[in-house]
């Protein structure tokens, strides 16, 4: 199950619903209304996670403090979360100017012929 995960779980909007379960042994976590708008709570997870919200694009989740993209739901519905021990989170990669003026645009499909 490999080690301890603290998890922050932040409502953008009061009264948003949140319950956290636990994948491998289907414990819930927290299961609470979040009523106070931007306080973030913690949660100690084992392994990967669901989040059930009644308005997931509401939260926000960091792992570790790592912060995670919500996938883009809207509305009463569940987002899992792997266990960050083997799926750690994608890094995003800041754009750089001088790679934007080095890049070359190639075309996507081969010009037709003409006869």
């Amino acid at each position: 199950m490999g080690r301890p995960h603290l998890v922050g779980i932040t409502a953008l909007q009061s009264g948003t619903s949140c319950l956290l379960r636990e994948t491998n042994s289907g414990e819930i976590r927290y299961n609470q209304v979040l009523g106070v708008r931007g306080k973030e709570i913690f949660v100690t997870v084992k392994g990967g996670f669901s989040v059930t919200s009644n308005a997931i694009e509401c939260l926000t989740v960091t792992i570790d403090g790592v912060p995670y993209q919500t996938p883009e739901l809207f509305g009463r519905q569940m987002a899992t979360f792997p266990d960050t021990e083997t799926v750690p989170p994608a890094v995003p990669v800041p754009p750089s100017s001088k790679s934007a003026k080095s890049a070359k645009t190639a075309p996507t499909k081969a010009p037709e012929r003409t006869r």
